[in-house]
């Protein structure tokens, strides 16, 4: 029965004790860097932000690729690479939390023992960016990827193939300086 009293008094002396804080950035922070994902090109990602004119955001994003799948046998295949989704993000608000639309490009290159892919195509996402005063930031859109022309070669033989349009999502938690 002391608990209750107790943490009730701990309770209100925490709520009127603790000053007004803010959660919502209140001043621009112009370089962060986080980790990424999405895009089409992966899970394991990291990106650069650079926010060096009001409204208008760069995002250097660069992922690496691992893809593995089961063969006839029961054995698996994995396919690696890399990735790149440099985008400009035009925000709505210059600060706090803001909806952004993204434009940019995207470029994959993956490798399966003597034979490699590549693709490049363009990209289009909305979302909304969470930026807290404490300098951190989480991101999440969707939108879509138009990949052009798919290469792939083994030194010998290449084949191209048209991309086509994919379904996009993207995330990110970002730390801004």
């Amino acid at each position: 029965m002391k608990r209750l009293p107790i943490c009730v008094l701990l309770g209100v002396t925490l709520t009127v004790g603790a000053g007004v804080a803010h959660a919502e950035e209140t001043e621009a922070h112009s370089v962060g860097v986080g980790y990424k994902i999405g895009n089409g090109i992966g899970f394991l990602g990291a990106d650069v932000i650079l926010r060096l004119i009001s409204h208008v955001v760069f995002d250097l994003q660069a992922n690496y690729v691992s893809v593995s799948e089961a063969v006839y046998g029961g054995s698996s295949q994995t396919v690696s690479g890399y990735g790149f989704a440099p985008t400009v993000q035009f925000q709505l608000k210059p600060i706090g939390h803001t909806p952004y639309l993204g434009i940019g490009m995207v470029y994959v290159h993956e490798s399966l023992n003597d034979a490699t892919a590549s693709a490049t195509g363009l990209l289009i996402n909305a979302g909304y960016e969470w930026r807290f005063a404490s300098g951190v930031g989480v991101l999440v859109g969707g939108g879509i990827d138009d990949l052009g022309k798919l290469s792939a070669t083994n030194g010998t033989t290449t084949i191209e193939q048209s991309g086509g349009v994919i379904f996009n999502l993207e995330s990110g938690v970002r730390y801004y300086f």
